[in-house]
């Protein structure tokens, strides 16, 4: 297994696991296992900034009000693939990405997917509190799980496998085979991507295109007007775009 865990190797040990999920045939069971759940500490999420778990926090309505927008949007898609980016680094991608996911595992009949999909700077998993490195090698099971925040379930992919890494194009190969797989086994009608920043990284572009909506987070007091304006040339004009703009100063509303 070992020397199969990179690009190209494990694309295809991906892909075997998929021809055997879609004949229903598989080596020691009859159908694909589903994720282990992951307990998470609601005390370690509120110290990260991730409240939208909480109905009853009146922080998470913001994610409520963007989540609602989103669903809005081709309702006749029976998925729905949002990618969330921003234009450069430490605007807050990744706490909007986990607690839109949130958001929207808290409306009844979702099954929600967030894809941790940052090649370089992969944070999802330390945000959460899990292990850095999932401790399996097995390329599905050791990097998917089910979140469990008081019975709220979210499922969770880490495709990103290492910090600083340049990606190359069998990296996204194995990304599309573990999302594929991930999508087949578990139906998810939401989708969510937690992507590099979209100016200084060329591989959200694959990911930008395999959604139907971008959302992009700008940061007050950070972000620029025509940093925006380059991210919509990037989307064209027949991908939905929401904008979020994050770490602003308390209002009172």
């Amino acid at each position: 297994m070992a020397e199969r865990l990179d690009g190209t190797g494990l694309a295809e040990l991906n892909a075997g696991y998929l021809n055997g999920s879609a004949n229903g045939i598989h080596a020691h069971e009859e159908c694909p296992p589903l994720p282990d759940l992951s307990p998470v500490s609601p005390t370690f999420l509120y110290a990260n900034r991730i409240i939208a778990f909480d109905s009853d926090s009146s922080m998470a309505h913001a994610y409520d009000v963007l989540r609602n927008q989103l669903l809005n949007e081709h309702k006749d898609q029976d998925t729905r693939v949002i990618s969330v980016t921003a234009p450069t680094a430490g605007c807050g991608t990744t706490v909007t990405a986990i607690n839109l996911a949130l958001s929207f595992a808290r409306v009844p009949g979702s099954n929600v997917l967030l894809v941790d999909a940052n090649f370089r700077d992969p944070a999802v998993g330390n945000v959460l509190g899990l292990s850095p490195r999932p401790p399996l090698e097995d390329p599905i099971r050791g990097w998917l799980t089910t979140l469990d925040i008081r019975g709220l379930h979210c499922h969770l992919l880490r495709t990103a496998w290492g910090l600083g890494k340049i990606p190359l194009p069998a990296d996204l190969a194995r990304m599309t085979a573990q999302i594929e797989f991930a999508r087949q086994m578990l139906k998810p009608t939401i989708v969510l991507f937690d992507l590099p920043p979209m100016l200084s990284s060329d591989e959200v572009i694959p990911f930008v295109d395999m959604s139907d909506t971008a959302v992009i987070v700008l940061a007050v007091g950070k972000s620029r007007l025509p940093e925006l304006e380059i991210c919509r040339s990037y989307l064209g004009s027949e991908k939905s775009m929401q904008v979020v703009l994050n770490k602003t100063k308390r209002h009172g509303l």
